[in-house]
């Protein structure tokens, strides 16, 4: 990469579902009927698929159990997921006996969720019996995907000046692609085809970390599919590299992936 150093490890955090069943904030209710959130933070994103029909069940927990009556009021705030993501219900009602119940956070239209983006959420307890101290929590979501190793292709990189193997996957049921490492190792980059059109997007990720600022650079572009002379898939994209937190941009550059 042309005058830029990077970074070469960075550790995400694997998409995994948290332990739904067995997270619990304790609190001194002082003989009140508190409902709070089963846990303030959840740092892995929850995964969603088709057997969860897209959505996320958090845990809210209540500190008198055989009560009948309770409610916990219900806000859900997110930066991006905003009338894609809402609550299936703003009004949670608690079995008899039971000190648990879960807020269901449902999508709009599943077919919208967009497979390189991490949705965060922010779940608020509110009303005169909401917790004090446990009436927030942060988590994320994001789309599942499972992938399928095509092989290693061949990626000419007008960015990097140079061509290197490039292994290539292909999400089970979808048109959507994952190149392993494809800028830095630990930042594998999904690509979007639509076969139909002989098009792909890259929707905006990240591409690999600037150590000079201490962030990841985004990266995003679009492209065509054809086929060379030996009969293999070729993607022909532009891919601008850019810091939204400087507003800088090195502009767009031509990549060209190869399929085996």
């Amino acid at each position: 990469m042309k005058n830029l150093i990077y970074a070469l490890l960075f550790c995400f955090v694997a998409l995994s579902s948290c332990d739904q069943d067995n997270i619990q904030t304790k609190f001194d209710a002082g003989g009140v009927d508190y409902v709070a959130v089963g846990v303030t933070a959840v740092d892995a994103p929850y995964k969603l698929n088709a057997d969860n029909s897209y959505s996320i069940s958090f845990p809210i927990h209540r500190t008198l159990k055989n009560v009948s009556g309770t409610e916990a009021n219900l806000v859900l705030n997110s930066s991006n997921g905003s009338g894609l993501f809402e609550l299936e219900s703003q009004n949670l009602t608690f079995e008899q006996g039971s000190a648990l119940a879960y807020a269901k956070i449902i999508a709009t239209d599943p077919g919208a969720i967009d497979p390189a983006t991490v949705y965060s959420f922010e779940l608020v307890v509110s009303g005169d019996n909401a917790s004090p101290l446990y009436n927030t929590a942060v988590f994320s979501g994001q789309l599942e995907l499972n992938f399928e190793m095509l092989g290693t292709g061949s990626f000419a990189s007008t960015w990097d000046e140079e061509t290197r193997d490039v292994n290539l996957y292909k999400a089970i049921g979808l048109d959507i692609y994952m190149a392993e490492a494809l800028y830095e190792a630990g930042f594998d980059v999904l690509i979007i085809a639509n076969e139909g059109a002989a098009t792909v997007s890259i929707p905006e990720q990240k591409g690999w970390f600037h150590t000079g600022v201490e962030l990841p650079v985004r990266i995003a572009g679009t492209g065509t599919i054809s086929n060379n002379n030996e009969g293999k898939k070729v993607f022909t994209m532009q891919i601008e590299h850019y810091l939204p937190e400087y507003d800088h941009t090195w502009g767009a550059w031509d990549e060209v992936i190869t399929f085996p």
